[in-house]
């Protein structure tokens, strides 16, 4: 049985090629977990799966930080020593040519990532051509969710958030352990999954998004990431987005991408069904 992961920094979605539902697990990115990290929550999620009936015979597996041929070969000895597989029976790519080939198949266009990270690349078709933005929650990652919940919580610690917008955080606190803005500060730094733990502040910005101060949040964070990415190459191909972010404020990134001379190619609704049907046509 073909099966096919998509793995971010929040989750990794499975799924086979006669499934009509995935499943999912925890994210993985090895730059910033390690690899003692990666062979647990491997082995964890080949366990969730066979516990599932899942019968794994070829792999397909995209994930972040495997943009460099050492880190997908030990994903894929990982993966083989997990699933019980022949390393030949697995396959190990970057998250960005699953964005890629979920967008557009076989043919060219542009694809951007706005989920827990972000990225973009111009496709054509067969391979990526051009690729920018990227560089982790530190150096870049503009309008991801980790950008927008790093922005959310600097503005709660610098007191610059609305009384309305503050308070319907607090009733909807997606970590109700910390109970003042000190400790969620010190939850960030302390964080084994920094960009994950600030990306769990987007849905309290995505409940209020037609808030005229989280609106503009949103689209200072999504216009960072249009200037440093496609807006660059003067490109007449149209965009299409992919990831969680990208999905909760489609409105604002549809305006800002026709704003900027871009071609709206919509959203990838599902990125790992997309993915196993590229893979089920191969």
């Amino acid at each position: 049985m073909l099966w096919v992961a998509d793995a971010g920094a929040t989750k990794t979605d499975w799924m086979g090629a006669t499934s009509s539902i995935g499943l999912r697990t925890e994210g993985l990115n090895v730059e910033v977990e390690g690899w003692k990290a990666a062979r647990r929550k491997l082995h964890a999620a080949a366990e969730y799966l066979r516990q599932h009936d899942a019968e794994v015979s070829t792999l397909h597996y995209y994930g972040p930080a495997l943009h460099h041929e050492a880190n997908r070969q030990q994903i894929q000895r990982l993966l083989a020593e997990a699933f019980q597989l022949s390393p030949q029976r697995v396959y190990v790519y970057h998250d960005l040519l699953g964005a890629a080939r979920a967008a557009w198949g076989r043919q060219p266009g542009i694809v951007a990532i706005l989920g827990t990270g972000s990225n973009c690349a111009l496709w054509d078709g067969e391979s990526i051509r051009q690729q920018a933005g990227g560089h982790g929650y530190l150096l870049g990652d503009e309008g991801s969710g980790a950008d927008l919940g790093r922005a959310f919580l600097s503005a709660l610690l610098h007191r610059e958030v609305p009384s309305d917008i503050e308070q319907a955080f607090w009733q909807k606190n997606p970590y109700p352990e910390a109970s003042s803005l000190l400790e969620l500060r010190r939850m960030a730094y302390e964080s084994p999954r920094p960009s994950a733990y600030l990306a769990g502040f987007v849905p309290v910005l995505s409940m209020n998004k037609t808030h005229p101060w989280v609106a503009a949040l949103v689209r200072s964070r999504f216009t960072a990431f249009i200037q440093r990415t496609w807006a660059r190459w003067h490109l007449f191909y149209p965009v299409r987005y992919v990831g969680g972010v990208a999905q909760s404020f489609s409105e604002i990134l549809e305006e800002l991408t026709l704003a900027y001379g871009g071609k709206w190619g919509g959203i990838v609704p599902s990125v790992i069904h997309a993915l196993r049907d590229y893979h089920v046509q191969q």
